[in-house]
């Protein structure tokens, strides 16, 4: 029978696809969050728009597991270190944000919010009325939480992320992070309970909450014990298919676990995520499920953005307004007043207080969880969640805002900071400013050398750079080190060495390991095909950095340089010319001497190199095959010359470096 693509795949599934397509690239060159171009595309394309996706319950399922690898990231970023650079912002400001903003929007139903929204805004009463506690709870936890896809954009892009905004900000997200997780334990709880107060099952709710407890031991004790010991075993296996399939069959089957247990399958995946942030091979995880991630959160927006109720906001766009308004008022108040007693200027209290003001992802979450348990009413959902799109989309306009009005304080506070100066010109203070101590914990990451690779002259590259007598001349060098040994990670790891498992090679490895901007990079893998080809992926995502590789024979240099290597060091040819100059020593030869010698011998070995080369290439051509040609054919075979196999014998003459610069150009 023919194949029918369409039926198949589902008219759906195409339209997803070809928005894809065309809202990644869209959003790069307005330079948008991709999170806003699905948003709107789901609300351009679904039921309330042109109706290009109409069935959305197959697109709504893919996109909860999207929802899945989202939590799964989130736990995995929760490393010791990570707490622990931002303990103060996070379990202190962030806290009491989460907390103070909850319990403001939670009391304003109760408190005539909702008789002015009718009165002002004439807002139905069906809408804003509540009349249950758990609802106003849900309700003001969701709005409590902020976008972290815009607040981290706009920060990169104003290059705000180690400054006291950067860092307040961030703490606050990363709480908001965790405190989702009792919200996707409190939820199923909040249901169950209100079923059991219908039917009087008390005893039913003690029963499933103790099977829930137990479910979430039994989870922590075989991810602690048995998972690690699987995830040796398959890194062993060298395999990056079996690898991946591990991933994903982690979060899925930690995911299904808890929603056996009664509980989310979202905080499955969270924990999952939890569990594997201390070991070797979070970086390389978070960077294979990176794609799986990006493209079914991407679908989720997309459901969400189609669920939104566009006559719904439009007939009601004056208590949607209103909503607006007090929510951003409400959370930009209470954040940026909360700042101020952490340390924060005036006018960073402002930035802080407006860009955190909007709504977030995971209100999409907690309100579409909400929906399916039927502790919301359905039309409010949709109502807040259309309330949610316009706040996130105004994120980057506040942030705007924020500046202009913190500049008025910043001038303000100068003033008074050269007041002070004059005042305390006599005094000294010896210890660091807060500036000074952020950019230092910043600057690690940009400073560091990468090495690709951590076998032994990975391992005495990094015991070179680090040497103590470095360290007495006051020159301190840090690196982070990659290999896919698992053994070879875990002893480095023991030594306290910064060595994860993964290809270094890989960008997005690097990022998630939290290398944005390496000093140097240092390529020593065995296999000359793999250092080519990290090469020349490292050079195409960092373009000015400096890499520097491990080169075979002088043929293997020449291919390494003409990927993109800045040094590379031939290991054949060094060794032969260290071991020359040994002997020499042995018979006296004064060192300038040797060293004469040494750079001579050395710069004719590069000249016979690329002749060898040339007399390949041009064998290649006069037999016919230059389509067949390869350029791997002519390393492996140029391997094979010695020095005392040159091209003299071949009656060829050798020329001068300079001559020779065409080959190196690829104007042979």
């Amino acid at each position: 029978p023919p194949l029918h693509l369409g039926a198949d795949l589902g008219q759906d599934g195409i339209v997803f696809l070809a928005s894809t397509v065309a809202v990644v690239p869209i959003c790069k060159k307005l330079d948008l969050s991709p999170v806003l171009g699905f948003l709107f595309a789901g609300v351009v394309l679904g039921p309330f728009g042109f109706k290009a996706l109409q069935d959305l319950s197959d697109l709504d399922t893919l996109g909860e597991i999207g929802i899945l690898f989202l939590l799964f990231e989130q736990g995995l970023e929760l490393t010791v270190e990570r707490l622990k650079s931002l303990f103060k912002f996070a379990f202190g400001l962030g806290t009491l944000q989460v907390v103070l903003t909850t319990a403001a929007l939670c009391a304003v139903p109760f408190a005539g919010g909702s008789q002015a929204l009718e009165a002002i805004f004439g807002a139905s009463p069906e809408l804003v009325e509540l009349s249950r506690i758990d609802e106003a709870f849900v309700i003001g936890a969701a709005l409590s939480l902020s976008s972290s896809a815009f607040v981290l954009k706009i920060l990169q892009e104003k290059g705000q992320l180690g400054s006291p905004t950067g860092r307040a900000a961030l703490g606050v997200l990363l709480l908001q992070d965790i405190a989702v997780v009792p919200l996707l334990v409190l939820l199923p709880i909040v249901d169950l309970g209100n079923a059991a107060a219908d039917s009087g099952a008390s005893q039913d709710l003690s029963l499933l909450f103790g099977q829930a407890l137990g479910g979430l031991v039994a989870l922590l004790t075989f991810g602690f014990l048995v998972l690690p010991k699987i995830f040796n075993a398959v890194a062993g296996a060298r395999s990056s298919e079996t690898f991946i399939a591990l991933c994903l069959l982690t979060v899925s089957a930690a995911g299904a676990f808890t929603k056996t247990i009664g509980l989310s399958d979202t905080l499955g995946a969270f924990i999952a995520g939890i569990l594997l942030a201390e070991t070797n091979y979070r970086t390389q995880v978070e960077a294979d499920i990176q794609p799986f991630r990006g493209i079914l959160l991407g679908l989720f927006f997309v459901t969400t953005g189609a669920s939104v109720d566009l006559e719904l906001l439009y007939s009601q766009w004056p208590t949607a307004l209103g909503i607006l308004m007090g929510l951003i008022s409400v959370k930009a108040v209470i954040t940026g007043s909360l700042a101020t007693q952490f340390g924060l200027s005036n006018g960073n209290a402002v930035r802080t207080g407006l860009l955190l003001s909007g709504g977030g992802e995971f209100a999409f979450v907690v309100l579409n969880l909400a929906r399916n348990l039927k502790v919301l009413p359905f039309e409010q959902t949709k109502l807040l969640s259309g309330v949610v799109v316009v706040s996130m989309a105004l994120t980057p306009a506040l942030s705007s805002l924020g500046d202009f009005i913190a500049a008025k304080f910043d001038a303000e506070d100068l003033k008074q900071k050269e007041l002070k100066k004059l005042q305390q010109s006599t005094s000294v203070d010896s210890g660091k400013g807060e500036e000074e101590e952020e950019k230092e914990e910043n600057n690690f990451m940009d400073d560091c050398v990468v090495i690709c690779g951590f076998g032994p002259i990975g391992q005495t590259v990094g015991s070179l750079i680090t040497s103590q007598y470095l360290a007495a001349e006051g020159i301190r060098i840090s690196y982070v080190a990659f290999d896919l040994n698992p053994d070879r990670v875990t002893e480095g790891s023991k030594r306290g060495i910064s060595v994860f498992y993964g290809d270094g090679s890989q960008p997005n490895v690097l990022k998630a390991a939290g290398v944005t901007n390496p000093r140097v990079i240092c390529v020593t893998y065995t296999d000359f095909a793999s250092r080519k080809a990290s090469v020349v992926r490292l050079r195409e995502a960092f373009p000015g950095i400096p890499i520097l590789s491990r080169g075979g024979v002088l043929s293997e240099v020449f291919a390494l340089e003409a990927a993109g290597a800045s040094v590379v060091i031939p290991e054949l040819s060094e060794v032969s010319l260290r071991l020359g100059s040994a002997v020499l020593d042995e018979f006296g030869v004064q060192i300038s001497t040797r060293e004469e010698a040494r750079s001579d011998l050395r710069a004719a070995l590069a000249r016979r190199a690329r002749m060898q080369q040339r007399l390949l290439i041009a064998a290649k051509k006069k037999g016919g095959g230059e389509e067949e040609f390869d350029e791997e054919d002519v390393v492996s075979e140029a391997m094979a010359y010695t020095v005392t196999k040159n091209c003299e014998a071949a009656g060829v003459d050798v020329g001068d470096d300079d001559s020779e610069r065409g080959w190196e150009r690829g104007d042979v």
